[in-house]
């Protein structure tokens, strides 16, 4: 080992991209559950509304509510992942995604339009970070060729010196990012060779390793994103309905990333990398929300929320250790704190909901969201439900959201970057699926719901600007149940 620091350092960004289109695909996704009612519809409610779930998509909706009531939703959910072809990595999870308290004021004004004016109160999760990703491969580049990469100019030429990476000050210069420096200090890059005399001479950089039999990569995630919302509606003329909401967004998301290198069959000559990225944020956005039903069988809604202003707060470090004979190296990062802003996608979602009297309906929706890091991401859902009784009713929905990144084009890894999470992945489309069935008095309601989703994504262990590994071609595949209880005045 050349040598061992380690410090705490508030890092103001010298050239480094903190915030990365990985970061706008994780931290902006939205799991569509909240109440059972909700979930077994695939979230095709924006048009349905009286459901507190369904106003998050469209405010308007809150229009819908006669009477003053609370609910609440619980929710345990297993998730599947695992490489193709390999065995499932399975977590479980419980929560409560949903919380709810509605007040609901008849206007006796005669001589006004408006004939209700109503407040909610909520909290809703809209995404669980709860998943351990396990890839492994066979004859891939090593990583030290993307360390080689950050040394190097893209004319070949020698862009940092031996003296650079070996002064004590290296992790604090902003020339050098944090991969060729823990690759110096454990030697998997190296500036020396032997001649033919048995001397050790400059050779320029070079790396021992130049493929390895096999590697692996275990990704584990917890977390999520939680909002608190404050929303308003007003019923006017029967016909159409204003809404609006305050939105306040909570992120708290930790990745820890074991990344290993194994250089000969027996397994006694290995890289083991190990790190760390924590990211937490508070946010705000607004939301705006139309219904309108022109005739009784048909409603119509739209909304937009505005684009969310988070304040992000990252924090990120590694460590490496190398074992082959004469080598047993260990060294570690710094740890680096940086506070930023990220602003997330814009939001629009429209939705048609057709109505079968006293016996079900069925609804459409259509939500696109907008982001300058990513494509955009365009989401249909259908759903339905049927009145069996008065007081039962079945629900059933399906819905499909494209993927975040359609080129599939992974994010170099900057040459100076201090960001130490050097893999990429690509999200790709997925399928949901649900079905429920609810129980409603004069007072009290009762929801159960199943919802199945499957989504692609691939995994690059590290990507440089001439290194670009196969990538781990991974699935995910998640069950839901949800259960959802409620109490209301009487009508």
């Amino acid at each position: 080992m050349r040598t061992t620091r380690f410090f705490t350092l508030l890092f103001i960004t010298l050239c480094a991209l903190w915030v990365k289109a990985q970061d706008a695909q994780l931290l902006d996704q939205r799991d569509q559950i909240g109440t059972a009612r909700y979930t077994a519809m695939a979230g095709a409610m924006a048009a349905v509304g009286a459901d507190p779930s369904a106003v998050l998509d469209n405010p308007a909706g809150l229009a819908l509510y006669r009477r003053i009531g609370v609910s609440f939703t619980m929710h345990e959910q297993l998730d599947y992942t695992r490489q193709k072809g390999e065995k499932d990595e399975l977590k479980t999870s419980f929560m409560i995604p949903n919380a709810h308290f509605v007040l609901a004021f008849e206007n006796k004004n005669t001589a006004s339009a408006l004939l209700f004016n109503n407040f909610m109160f909520s909290f809703n999760r809209l995404h669980t970070f709860h998943c351990t990703s396990y890839g492994h491969a066979r004859q891939q580049p090593t990583i030290a060729n993307v360390m080689l990469d950050q040394v190097f100019n893209d004319d070949n030429t020698v862009r940092l010196q031996e003296a650079d990476l070996a002064s004590s000050d290296a992790y604090n210069d902003a020339r050098i990012g944090w991969l060729s420096e823990l690759g110096y200090q454990t030697f998997m890059i190296d500036p020396y060779d032997i001649d033919n005399y048995g001397d050790t001479i400059w050779n320029t950089w070079s790396s021992f390793y130049n493929t390895v039999p096999v590697n692996a990569v275990k990704i584990t995630e917890t977390g999520g994103i939680d909002e608190f919302n404050i929303h308003w509606a007003g019923l006017f003329t029967h016909h159409w309905a204003l809404g609006l909401g305050l939105n306040i967004r909570t992120l708290s998301y930790v990745k820890t990333t074991a990344y290993e290198e194994a250089f000969d069959v027996s397994n006694t000559a290995y890289m083991h990398a190990n790190t760390y990225l924590s990211q937490s944020g508070v946010g705000v956005s607004g939301t705006l929300g139309l219904l309108y039903q022109p005739i009784q069988t048909v409603r119509m809604g739209l909304s937009v929320q505005t684009l969310v202003a988070m304040n992000l707060t990252t924090r990120c470090d590694a460590n490496m250790t190398t074992k082959d004979q004469p080598i047993d190296a260990f060294n570690e990062t710094l740890i680096y704190r940086n506070s930023e802003r990220l602003t997330q996608p814009l939001r629009t979602t429209a939705g048609l909901t057709f109505i079968g009297g006293s016996k079900g309906l069925v609804s459409l929706q259509y939500d696109y969201s907008h982001s300058r890091l990513t494509e955009d991401i365009h989401t249909m859902k259908i759903g339905g439900e049927c009145v069996i009784s008065n007081n039962l009713f079945l629900n059933a929905g399906y819905a499909y959201s494209s993927s975040f990144l359609k080129n599939q084009q992974p994010v170099l890894l900057e040459d100076n970057s201090v960001r130490t999470d050097t893999e990429y992945r690509t999200i790709a489309n997925s399928h949901m699926a649900g079905f429920g069935i609810g129980f409603r008095n004069q007072h009290f309601i009762a929801q159960v719901a199943y919802r199945f989703r499957y989504q692609d994504y691939q995994i690059y262990p590290f990507v440089s600007k001439v290194v670009t590994p196969t990538p781990y071609d991974m699935q995910s595949i998640t069950h839901n149940i949800v259960l959802t209880l409620g109490w209301h005045t009487a009508d």
